[in-house]
């Protein structure tokens, strides 16, 4: 496991934090998030620039789909994703994306058996965005 992967990890797990108690993220955090992204990425990182541009091409995708659905997606997870986008490049990315849309499938459904919320409750996403992270950091250790 690399440096900035345990930094990202650890953003992730604050942001998760933010997101479970307020519901909400500032801006100011996201914009830094992102920020951070870019820079690493520009600076240190050997990812593929086309694939890094997918990333973002896939967050740009989720601002998009928050604008036209009424933050149905919020804007705050929307920016995470494009960050993260950026940090990882497509493919990594769609891995992350994958484990986090499977496990808030997988708790939504449970949450609505135990009918302990209805179908109009959201849930925060950022913890499933930290898991789908952690899902594909324990699927990159090489043995």
């Amino acid at each position: 496991m690399r440096a900035d992967q345990v930094v990202c990890l650890g953003i992730l797990f604050v942001v998760s934090v933010i997101d479970m108690k307020y519901r909400k993220i500032p801006i100011g955090i996201l914009a830094a998030m992102n920020a951070g992204a870019f820079i690493f990425q520009f600076l240190y990182y050997k990812e593929d620039k086309v694939l890094v541009a997918g990333g973002i091409v896939i967050g740009a995708v989720f601002l998009f789909i928050s604008r036209v659905t009424g933050e149905g997606i919020g804007y705050g997870d929307s920016l995470g994703i494009l960050g993260l986008g950026a940090y990882l490049g497509l493919w990594k990315l769609f891995e992350v994306l994958s484990g986090a849309f499977f496990l808030l499938a997988l708790c939504s459904v449970i949450v609505l058996v135990r009918k302990k919320m209805s179908r109009k409750i959201a849930l925060p996403f950022y913890p499933f965005l930290t898991a789908g992270y952690v899902l594909w950091m324990i699927g990159e250790i090489r043995v």
